[in-house]
């Protein structure tokens, strides 16, 4: 009885507090998406600049990072991640051997590997050369190239995702069009290629190529690239297999375009549904499009510019605000407390968990004060559930004026002080919201960290007065009972008031439940006999305004 007491005491005293503030619910009107956010969309490669990307995908030799036997050249890294496709952009990199073609040696493949350690090199009666991935020299020596390229790029902010190369042409797992019917990879060669990757790259994301194939089939914890995206049977494939066995749960999804289309397979692609269902069935968060693939810069007024940006705008995530709530008006004396109705338009999660701020900037648009908060971007799930986003700012300190409220996602330690800088476009290291809200463009400052990046969310005032409370704010205007409740959870206002909507929330700031009330009443009865035990938020939204309150659900 005692615990139940001062639980009591805590809400009514909790109650109060928010009730003496004004607090406001802000919306802002929705858009399709911004047209550029971090690791999603099109993307450029090779040395192919493209100004709406914020990916690059790079082919890395291994003959060029890997010259002599076991001396690393992490410069021809850096040549190659400062291309024109992918300088200052996240980066998707994959190391290969062999390069398709007609009587062709090993193209990528370092020629100690051959001459000294006797790996061969196969040709096939149509005159076309691989490198024998099964030769037991090549496989160890593979995976030492794997740990040196991960032991400087794990931990580089600019990797988007490592992909699994080093075997079959372009080191896409593949031998096709080699017609030696004596030679295939190995599962057991995979299965060792697979390992070293997971093994020494802990933190980059993985994408491996054939997710209906072993032992990419059973992998865990990677994500898959098409690189045959379009209206063919061989993209149905890996669609189904993504989309069955929900393989972007694991890891992104990407792809590229192939070269060569012919512009009815483009019409499809852009000017039907056709791309839009793909990129919903696959979960696509990155594509690569060629020079010829983009109808936006070649014929922007032309019928397939549109789909091709809607598209883009779909891919990955897509986080876009409901609603915020948060007082207007407020003494110092009490904290300033803030919740976000977030949700996700896109088709896919983000797959690295961003930082989540909130600030106070004054009406210059400069930094007042920075504030942290502890939630998991990477649970904001592709499926139009509203995640809450809630945080309690004290503000004892900040002295009396007129702010704006602000909140931004970074890529962590975008923020930090740097001896090095990142080589990434500010751009690519904050999140748009699919609204229309005032952001305040990103820059690097002179020790190379991030400032900017805000998205505005209001205005705010502070001081240190006591506030005029309106009588439908006052503690004795809503009466919620019995509290605690088991079954059913009545709610009564002032006659002078009526309710619109209700939503209760869990100490996690999870929304459990909505109602809309149609004919707006002055009292309802909640059932809540479904709800576990424990302290709940329940707000309530009347003609006038919006009040937040405390119950138990025993």
């Amino acid at each position: 009885m005692k615990n139940t007491t001062l639980v009591l005491l805590i809400i009514i005293l909790f109650s109060t507090k928010i009730a003496s503030q004004n607090v406001i619910n802000h919306t802002y009107p929705n858009t399709d998406g911004p047209d550029k956010n971090p690791m999603k969309g099109w993307n450029s490669g090779w040395w192919d600049d493209y100004e709406l990307a914020s990916v690059g995908f790079q082919y890395l030799k291994w003959k060029d990072f890997e010259p002599t036997d076991g001396n690393f050249d992490y410069d021809a890294v850096e040549n190659v991640i400062e291309r024109p496709g992918s300088v200052g952009r996240h980066i998707i990199l994959r190391l290969y051997t062999d390069w398709f073609g007609n009587e062709q040696t090993s193209d990528a493949g370092p020629s100690w590997l051959y001459t000294d350690y006797g790996v061969e090199r196969l040709q096939a009666t149509n005159g076309k050369y691989i490198t024998n991935y099964n030769h037991p020299n090549y496989i160890a020596q593979a995976i030492e190239a794997i740990q040196a390229l991960a032991s400087h790029y794990d931990d580089d902010p600019r990797i988007y995702t490592i992909q699994l190369g080093v075997l079959g042409y372009w080191g896409e797992w593949h031998t096709y069009s080699f017609d030696d019917p004596n030679f295939e990879i190995e599962q057991n060669t995979m299965i060792q290629i697979l390992n070293a990757y997971n093994t020494h790259f802990p933190t980059s994301k993985l994408m491996g190529r054939y997710p209906w194939l072993e032992p990419l089939a059973s992998a865990n914890n990677i994500g898959f690239h098409n690189d045959f995206f379009g209206p063919f049977n061989h993209s149905n494939d890996f669609d189904n297999a993504i989309f069955s066995g929900e393989k972007w749960l694991e890891g992104p999804i990407g792809g590229e375009i192939p070269p060569g289309l012919n512009e009815s397979d483009y019409n499809i692609l852009y000017g039907t549904s056709a791309g839009i269902d793909m990129i919903d069935k696959g979960h696509y968060s990155t594509m690569k499009a060629g020079d010829d693939d983009r109808p936006c810069l070649n014929n922007p007024n032309g019928p397939n510019c549109a789909g091709f940006m809607d598209m883009h705008r779909k891919m990955g995530y897509n986080f876009q605000i409901q609603t915020a709530l948060f007082a207007e008006t407020l003494p110092q004396s009490e904290n300033l407390t803030i919740d976000i109705a977030i949700s996700n338009i896109g088709v896919a999660p983000i797959y690295y968990d961003w930082d989540v701020q909130f600030a106070l900037l004054d009406q210059n648009n400069q930094l007042i004060e920075t504030f942290e908060t502890v939630f998991d971007l990477t649970t904001i799930a592709p499926d139009n559930t509203s995640y809450t986003i809630a945080t309690s700012i004290p503000i004892n300190t900040i002295p009396e004026d007129d702010y704006q409220l602000a909140i931004r996602l970074i890529q962590p330690n975008a923020d930090s002080n740097k001896t090095n800088p990142w080589q990434i476009d500010p751009r690519n290291t904050y999140i748009r919201f699919a609204n229309e809200i005032t952001t305040i463009e990103g820059t690097w400052n002179t020790n190379n960290a991030l400032q900017g990046g805000w998205s505005v969310l209001g205005d705010v005032s502070i001081d240190n007065s006591t506030l005029n409370i309106n009588n439908d704010l006052e503690i004795d205007s809503v009466n919620i009972y019995p509290n605690p409740a088991e079954n059913n959870l009545h709610i009564e206002v002032d006659q002078r008031n009526t309710l619109k909507t209700i939503q209760i929330y869990d100490t996690t700031g999870r929304m459990i439940t909505s109602i809309n009330i149609p004919n707006m009443s002055s009292e309802e009865i909640v059932d809540i006999k479904n709800l576990s035990n424990g302290i709940y938020t329940v707000i309530l939204t009347t003609e006038y305004t919006q009040i937040q309150k405390l119950f138990i659900k025993q």
